[in-house]
């Protein structure tokens, strides 16, 4: 058994150990800093990469582009560290590294007298290996034009400077958006939703959008160029339609809805359902990380839905447009982008306005990205 004197020692000891610890902790010396904080990459003209501390709303970095900005739209790679840019007028890619604004990777989709444009159809790999896009190409005459079959686009991104397409699979029309699964199934929106195998080409239908055949519904009117809903890990885009109450295509009975069509991307599911009244024009909106049943959407106004009783919750009316909507990775916090040159942040519990950044030039239909990762040191 230990004696008193050991025992005393003993107890001396532990509590000296916490007093130091409480000192230190009191001192700041004992607790590290925060090693990761979410970011905004952005698009904006005339043609810049824009890094932006998501929740100071300042600007730690901001590279030149090497093309016109047009479409702008941005995929990260796993680490968050280079900006896969769809730009010069929807034809080439650039990865860009988003702390040295060095370009690591480039791709001119369009070759010899064919030219090829994509719309906001750009996706990456889950392991960053590769970059998908849907082509649009056509043969350039002298006097006509050949518009070729649309098709799939993979290029393996270690393949740096002036890389070329490995492989290429025949792919439905009308695709303004791709997005991968943690699976890595490519899903493409066009007339319906596609999910592409993108090692062999063959994809089946996710969803039946264009070709669903209710009575009870007019056809779906689909409109997105924006592939949002990174931070709710989902493939989304909203469609407006409208119901017949009475007898099928009776439009003195019937009542105008928005819904969404939308890929769980964790697990592959597919879900469509109407989760509102169409009362204003909106243009995109997401599901906000960890509130599966809130649907958010923008454009003059942004507005809150609940999915299940497919109600309006909440709506303010905002300064400008905005087309592009985020959120943090939290989901705590609203960003509006798009349109002009301003990023605007709300509150998604209260919708207090949290501020805003000005970028010096409009981003136009540019698509943002929030990000996660290591602190980045300011180099403006």
């Amino acid at each position: 058994m230990q004696s008193l004197k050991q025992r005393c020692s003993t107890l001396a000891a532990a509590v000296l150990g916490v007093a130091l610890t409480a000192s230190l902790v009191g001192c700041g010396s004992s607790v590290p800093e925060a090693t990761n904080k979410d970011y905004m990459v952005a698009v904006s003209r005339p043609n810049h990469l824009n890094v932006i501390d998501a929740e100071t709303l300042e600007p730690v970095n901001r590279c030149e582009l090497p093309a016109h900005p047009a479409p702008g739209t941005i995929v990260m790679s796993p680490d968050s560290q280079i900006a896969y840019t769809l730009i010069g007028s929807f034809g080439e890619i650039y990865g860009i590294d988003i702390e040295s604004c060095e370009v690591v990777f480039s791709a001119n989709q369009s070759q010899g007298n064919e030219r090829v444009r994509s719309m906001g159809a750009i996706a990456i790999s889950p392991d960053g290996s590769e970059i998908y896009t849907h082509q649009n190409p056509t043969v350039m005459m002298s006097d006509h034009y050949k518009v070729q079959d649309t098709r799939v686009a993979v290029f393996n991104t270690a393949d740096g400077l002036d890389a070329k397409a490995v492989r290429t699979f025949p792919a439905p029309r009308q695709v303004t958006i791709i997005k991968t699964g943690d699976d890595g199934t490519l899903y493409l929106g066009g007339p319906d939703v596609y999910a592409m195998d993108v090692n062999s080409g063959e994809y089946t239908t996710s969803i039946v959008s264009r070709n669903l055949d209710d009575p009870q519904y007019s056809p779906r009117d689909v409109l997105t160029v924006w592939p949002i809903g990174d931070t709710s890990n989902e493939f989304i885009r909203m469609f407006s339609v409208v119901k017949f109450n009475g007898e099928s295509g009776d439009m003195d009975n019937a009542s105008f809805h928005w819904g969404y069509e939308r890929i769980d991307l964790t697990t592959g599911d597919p879900t469509d359902t109407i989760f509102g009244p169409l009362e204003v024009v909106l243009f995109s909106g997401q599901t906000r990380p960890n509130h599966p049943d809130q649907m958010w959407a923008v454009l003059s106004h942004l507005k809150q839905f609940d999915v299940p009783s497919q109600t309006e919750v909440r709506s303010i009316t905002l300064d400008h447009t905005y087309y592009c909507i985020n959120f943090s990775t939290d989901g705590d916090t609203i960003y509006l982008s798009g349109a002009l040159d301003d990023i605007v942040a709300y509150d998604a519990n209260t919708l207090e306005k949290l501020g805003n950044i000005t970028l010096g030039g409009d981003m136009s239909m540019a698509t943002p990205r929030v990000i996660n990762r290591s602190v980045i040191t300011s180099k403006l």
